[in-house]
């Protein structure tokens, strides 16, 4: 057996071994879900695999993803209208022409998002944070229903604005 910390006896531990617990974080637990872009890096080269985190090349996209990295790093994902809830490192490994908003596209249904929350427990997360616009906020909030969503660039304006709040945010160090 191995030795005890000095500051725990083996009389406090029972039979003398120590058994480590998950402990949920103190706090509401946030994901921030960015939305992907209709540019894509497999439009302009067609190395594969390629991350997810590097596959949405949009100018709105990668700024909402640079958001995200600063604001809630380890704790975001790219909603890919393909694979579903992507988090940044995973991979990509071949072409698709789809489209969140485009049904002719075959993105997934919201049927099939809820699913893919479910088992990839992203229902656990107690707040969502959607980085996209009116649209995708609607569909993130569709399929975290029940959840409590918030919406940052709601209301802010067109692409343009949205990126400047984004980009202001994130030269003051304060989340929006």
């Amino acid at each position: 057996m191995t030795s005890l910390p000095s500051f725990i006896s083996s009389n406090d531990v029972p039979g003398g071994r120590i058994a480590f617990e998950y402990m949920r974080p103190i706090g509401p637990r946030t994901l921030c879900v960015a939305t992907p872009s209709e540019r894509r890096a497999w439009d302009a080269s067609p190395e594969f695999p390629v991350r997810a985190g590097r596959a949405y090349t949009g100018g709105f996209s990668r700024k909402c993803q640079a958001y995200a990295e600063r604001f809630y790093r380890g704790a975001w994902c790219i909603l890919d209208p393909c694979h579903g809830f992507m988090w940044p490192y995973e991979v990509i490994r071949h072409p698709h022409g789809r489209c969140l908003y485009r049904p002719e596209t075959q993105p997934l249904a919201v049927a099939q998002l809820r699913e893919h929350v479910r088992r990839r427990m992203l229902d656990d997360y107690d707040v969502i944070v959607a980085l996209g616009g009116r649209r995708f906020i609607l569909l993130v909030e569709d399929v975290f229903q029940g959840k409590r969503v918030r919406a940052p660039l709601a209301g802010v304006g067109g692409i343009g604005e949205m990126m400047r709040a984004l980009n202001e945010a994130m030269a003051a160090g304060e989340p929006m």
